[in-house]
């Protein structure tokens, strides 16, 4: 009897990841342009915008639900409508170089409803001088 149960239950754990996999396989995928986004040499106290690339590669609507920046230097702005499969679109990014020079690199966290990874970051990276 205890063998029986052992069996049934590898039998129910190797189905029930079966379907998750299945279900994972049909659904939407959020996919970054890059892992940075070089903004190169900047001047002192100037504002640059950058865009960066997303594309849903899933065959279901993409929703992006927030993007948010690590500093408040780094002002994000997103598409509020669902992506389509197969189709891409823009996340503008306003870089405030502020008056410190030197090299900086401030992360992005983008969250969608990705079923894989729910949570994407991206690097905006330069030198301000």
């Amino acid at each position: 009897m205890v063998l029986l149960t052992g069996i049934c239950m590898k039998k129910l754990m190797f189905l029930g990841a079966f379907a998750i996999g299945i279900s994972t396989l049909f659904a939407q995928e959020l996919k970054l342009g890059s892992e940075n986004l070089d903004l190169g040499t900047i001047k002192l106290n100037t504002e640059v915008t950058a865009k960066m690339k997303v594309s849903n590669v899933g065959d279901k609507p993409l929703v992006i639900k927030s993007v948010v920046g690590s500093c408040s230097c780094t002002i994000p702005a997103f598409p509020t409508t669902p992506i389509a499969p197969g189709q891409s679109a823009e996340i503008t990014i306003k870089y405030d170089a502020g008056s410190v020079a030197g090299d900086f690199s401030k992360s992005v966290t983008v969250s969608s409803n990705d079923v894989n990874a729910s949570r994407k970051i991206f690097r905006v990276k330069g030198k301000a001088q």
